[in-house]
């Protein structure tokens, strides 16, 4: 190859490398900005000015002594704490705090700290667009930068915003182990100091910002009927589901909505009155299947949470994407569960080994409620819908798996087609909803 061609050869892949980066994938690809995101249910009126330059500089010591300790005891804790993005780990620390917890867990949770944590970094992201300020590290040669650089303001710590707003979240959901939170945050500070991101300040605002908003979603918790128990009746009627649920089971659909209009905003039409060809359709399928791969997928795996935090990771996504990108995700899941469970106890849909006592799930063990529509297939629609607007890339991923998810329910014989079906349709018509309330 001449000199020519090499030279040719490597403009035109520097070109391919810059188109690139223009077109790298975004959240919502063109349909959201970062500007356009607001709060979902609560702000703040606080104002906040920088520290002036003098002052922070005074601070340079004290974060160069931070990152020696944490180097020389803990090196691992500053990736720890400052990787992936803001929500990542506190995600997995308040599902540590529900496997902790012996009893029952309020429903609400995981919604709730992921919204608490929405709108406090949409908080702190006004007070960056307003005031731009360097990384601490930035300032003095002696402090090292070990964590996640950004291109945009420094002022007020999104991470620490995060951090505040989780901790007072699940401290509120698992009051119990608050000496154990308290530690995990106490980690959490000593790391971003480390980190030579922040100043000290920066992580103080943050960590009161997201408490702040965190005390206003406590509030709302507190009637939002997560917590109601069940005092009425299994009817009985031999076409009907039988059986005793748990007290809290058919609360959910008396659940406050995040974004419906009321629990039956999408009430399918009844069920049908004959199974018949249902459960001919699922004996068949049991004469020549002895088991089902994705059946026990879908029942053992937390399959849709796994994607969120791959697809964050894979697309790059900014602090305030992913955040908005994970209170969207667990908005649908929270929404459709009221959706299917409004359905399930109105209508009190049989189970296949109901309608016919002879016939085995291959999953063995049915769920303890009724069964129209599937609860598995309304969140997998809502989600499924969500996610292709997250990630509209993907969207035909999105929309098989939740097919799959549909299958895996009908192969496990825990439902009747029918029950998915409509499960799929009624979850397709949440997530709809959930998307015009986060971008109206």
């Amino acid at each position: 190859m001449d000199l020519s061609i090499k030279i040719s050869t490597k403009r035109l892949l520097s070109i391919l490398c810059l188109i690139a980066v223009m077109v790298k994938p975004r959240i919502g690809q063109g349909q959201i900005t970062l500007s356009s995101l607001k709060p979902f249910k609560f702000t703040l009126q606080e104002r906040f000015s920088p520290v002036n330059e003098k002052r922070l500089r005074n601070k340079v010591s004290e974060i160069a002594v931070a990152q020696q300790k944490m180097e020389k005891e803990n090196p691992w804790a500053i990736r720890y704490w400052n990787g992936a993005y803001p929500s990542y780990r506190w995600h997995q620390l308040l599902m540590q705090a529900s496997r902790n917890h012996k009893g029952h867990k309020n429903g609400g949770r995981v919604a709730i700290m992921h919204l608490a944590i929405y709108d406090a970094l949409v908080e702190v992201w006004k007070h960056k667009k307003a005031h731009f300020q360097k990384a601490a590290y930035r300032y003095d040669s002696k402090i090292k930068k070990l964590g996640l650089a950004s291109d945009y303001s420094a002022f007020i710590c999104e991470w620490s915003a995060t951090a505040g707003a989780a901790h007072q979240i699940i401290g509120y959901y698992f009051p119990a182990q608050k000496e154990w939170l308290d530690s995990q945050l106490a980690a959490f500070k000593s790391a971003r100091l480390a980190s030579g991101l922040q100043f000290p300040s920066d992580i103080e605002k943050g960590l009161e910002i997201g408490q702040k908003i965190a005390d206003k979603y406590i509030e709302y918790a507190k009637n939002d009927r997560t917590d109601r128990r069940w005092k009425g009746r299994v009817p009985k009627a031999d076409s009907l589901w039988s059986g005793n649920p748990s007290p809290w089971d058919p609360m959910k659909r008396q659940w406050k909505p995040l974004t419906l209009a009321r629990a039956n905003q999408f009430r399918p039409n009844p069920p049908p009155t004959d199974w018949s060809a249902d459960m001919e359709e699922l004996r068949q399928f049991n004469a020549k299947h002895q088991s089902s791969d994705i059946a026990w997928k879908w029942k053992s795996e937390p399959v849709w949470d796994r994607l969120i935090e791959r697809k964050i990771l894979e697309y790059n996504l900014s602090p305030l994407e992913a955040t908005f990108a994970n209170a969207v995700f667990h908005t649908a899941r929270f929404d459709a569960i009221i959706a299917a469970w409004d359905g399930k106890y109105h209508y009190w849909g049989i189970r296949p080994f109901q309608y016919d006592p002879s016939f085995k799930p291959i999953l063995i063990a049915t769920p303890n409620f009724p069964g129209y529509p599937a609860g598995h297939t309304t969140v997998a629609g809502s989600i499924a819908r969500v996610l292709s607007f997250l990630f509209p890339r993907d969207k035909s991923f999105f929309k098989e798996l939740a097919k799959e998810c549909s299958e895996s329910r009908f192969e496990g014989g825990v439902h009747f087609r029918t029950d998915n079906e409509v499960g799929l349709k009624v979850g397709d018509q949440v997530g709809q909803q959930v998307i015009k309330a986060f971008t109206k």
